[in-house]
Order: structure tokens, then C-alpha cells, then sequence
């Protein structure tokens, strides 16, 4: 297993899988994982199984959802999410062969492979719909269309699982945590200590429930597992309205810091985009990856925007934080989640 060794109190590189850059890797095809045709009978035979049980999606577990060889791989690719480069893209289901909630059961299933799904909101969504619906009003991220800003979700993995994707754009934008800390070692290491000491999240109205509207306790963006290993909690959004609320502002070193985070992440070389094609599946590390989305044109049709189920995922089988770096103060399960709206 990969570790930080004690990156964070001596400002030093992080080396290893986890540390690498979108350049490093060629074409798609020489890093996706493909389902085989001996996969993709197992995912059918396993959703016809857990369709005639009746079960919640959040109650799914892998003995739910027996996949006899492929189990096994998918374990060996939880590490490689865990201590290897945190990323895993997989594909080959053919989207137009299942309804929708089929669908739904195979990505739930698969996940369950992984963590423990948790509940994404006040609504209590065990598997969220990335879709733009920003026509409702005042959505959150995954529920509005155009650019996603890089950061991280309050949750140990997230996965997506493309149903339709846009007509034009929408990429997935990935970058390691790791490789960002080493970019700050190396040429901005002033502005390490505003990520290290952390901030104040603001919780969204809907989401926080009773609790105040501000995290108890500062949230570093830079912390260390108790393996050694990088956590990082980047969410510019929540860090932002923190330090404006109650008519507040960041300090200029702090805005400083999340401007060269968010320039690191998104420089050439350093990020790396992922097509989603209809019956793609992404998963990735939390804590040791950031994520957001290019811009994109969608179809003018209802019954073809794009769509793509989400889920979050905690992984008790993982090392604790050192720091419990929860947004909110109620966990659902498994250490995470939102709380459902009473």
C-alpha cells in the first residue's frame, strides 16, 4: 500500500500510483476496464436475482448481487481505488438492452462492491440523477447543467454510471490530490498552511437539517489518514460561502490558495478527461482525487438529455480519517450521507 509518509508536517513530495498526472496515460482503450461477455452475463443474471427480491437500493450488498468472477475482480480494483491511482472507468453494457430501473439495479449492485451507498441529500437519493433540472430552481451542482468547478464529494467514493450522454461536451475531469500537493511543494509552499488549517464549510439550508450553518470545527483541504495516506477536502463552493457568511470574507492568502488549487488541477498535463459513452461506469477516490465537468451543449428533448446515475459510497473497510471530515454533523451509515428531510 502506497503512503504519504508523513507528507503533510514535512511539506514533502507524495510518490507513488496515487501521485500521477493525466500525461501519464495514452488512449482510453489502454487503461478502461471492459466487461467481458462472461462479465455482462453474471451483471444480467445478477439483476434478474436482485429484481425478484424487492429490496431498497440502499439495502443492496454484493450477496445481494452474486457476480461469481467478476466479484473478485472488482475487489482487486477496490484497492487499486484505495492505494493505486484512485480512478476506475469501466464499460461495455449495452444501455439500450435494460430499462431504466434495471439499470438502476446493476449500478447499485456493482457499487455495492465497493462501499456502502449513503444518501446524497435531503431527500434522501441513494442513487442520484445527474441530470440538468436547474429549470426547478435553486439546484445543487449535480442537478444543473454546464461547467462543474473541481472538488471533491463528502464521501469516501463516487460513482457515475452514464444512461445518455450530451450531444456535444460534458467530459469528466479528473486530477490527483497528490499530484496538487506536489505542485504546492514545488513551487507555491506559502500557501500551504490556509489548506492545512482549514475552513469553515458552509452546509446548504436544505441538507444541514438543525445543525448550524457552519461546520463546527475547520475542515483542512490537505489532511493525512491514519495510514499516512492524503485526504484531501476540497469543496471551493462550501469553503467560499463559509467565509462570506454573516457578511464575511476570505482572507486574500486563503483566495490565493483555492485559485492556484483550482489552477493546478486544471492544467494541462496535470488533469485528464473521460468521454462518457452510454454504459460507462466511473468510480473514484474521495479523498484522493478531485473531479468536475466541462461545459457542454445538451439535446433540445427531454428523453435525451444527458443523464447519468450517481452514487456515494463510504468504505468502512478503509483506514479513518485522522480528522473525521464530515460536512455534516449526522451521519447517514457507514460513517456519511445527509440525513433524509423528517
Amino acid at each position: 500500500m502506497t503512503r504519504a509518509n508523513g507528507y503533510l508536517a514535512g511539506r514533502t513530495a507524495i510518490t507513488g500510483p496515487m501521485a500521477w498526472k493525466g500525461s501519464d496515460y495514452g488512449a482510453r482503450s489502454e487503461w478502461e476496464f471492459r466487461f467481458t461477455p462472461q462479465h455482462l452475463a453474471e451483471i444480467e443474471a445478477a439483476a434478474k436475482h436482485l429484481e425478484g427480491r424487492g429490496l431498497a437500493l440502499s439495502e443492496v450488498t454484493p450477496e445481494d448481487f452474486p457476480l461469481p468472477t467478476l466479484g473478485a475482480e472488482l475487489r482487486t480494483m477496490d484497492e487499486v481505488l484505495r492505494s493505486g491511482c484512485g480512478f476506475a472507468l469501466m464499460t461495455g453494457i449495452d444501455v439500450d438492452r435494460y430499462s431504466e430501473d434495471v439499470m438502476r439495479l446493476i449500478f447499485v449492485g456493482v457499487g455495492s462492491y465497493f462501499g456502502t451507498s449513503v444518501s446524497q441529500s435531503h431527500r434522501g437519493d441513494y442513487l442520484g440523477d445527474v441530470i440538468d433540472r436547474s429549470e426547478a430552481g435553486n439546484e445543487r451542482p449535480y442537478r444543473r447543467g454546464g461547467t462543474i468547478s473541481m472538488h471533491r464529494d463528502p464521501s469516501d467514493i463516487v460513482g457515475l454510471f452514464c444512461h445518455r450522454n450530451a450531444k456535444e461536451g460534458g467530459l469528466s475531469r479528473i486530477a490527483s490530490a497528490a499530484t496538487i500537493w506536489n505542485t504546492f511543494v514545488a513551487e507555491r509552499p506559502d500557501l500551504l498552511d490556509p489548506l492545512i488549517e482549514g475552513f469553515q464549510f458552509y452546509r446548504p439550508t436544505a441538507d444541514r437539517g438543525a445543525s448550524p450553518a457552519l461546520t463546527p470545527v475547520n475542515i483542512p483541504v490537505f489532511a493525512e489518514d491514519d495510514d499516512g495516506q492524503i485526504h484531501c477536502s476540497y469543496i471551493p463552493e462550501l469553503i467560499r460561502s463559509g467565509a462570506q457568511h454573516d457578511g464575511g470574507t476570505l482572507d486574500p492568502r486563503a483566495e490565493e490558495a483555492l485559485s492556484f488549487f483550482e489552477t493546478v488541477a486544471n492544467r494541462d498535463g496535470v488533469f485528464l478527461d473521460m468521454e462518457f459513452r452510454p454504459g460507462d461506469m466511473q468510480f473514484l477516490n474521495d479523498r484522493t482525487t478531485v473531479h468536475g465537468r466541462t461545459d457542454y451543449q445538451d439535446w433540445p428533448e427531454q428523453s435525451r438529455k444527458r443523464h447519468l446515475f450517481r452514487l456515494w459510497l463510504m468504505c468502512p473497510h478503509w483506514s479513518a480519517p485522522t480528522r473525521r471530515l464530515h460536512i455534516f454533523d449526522q451521519a447517514d451509515r457507514a460513517g456519511g450521507g445527509i440525513p433524509k428531510a423528517a
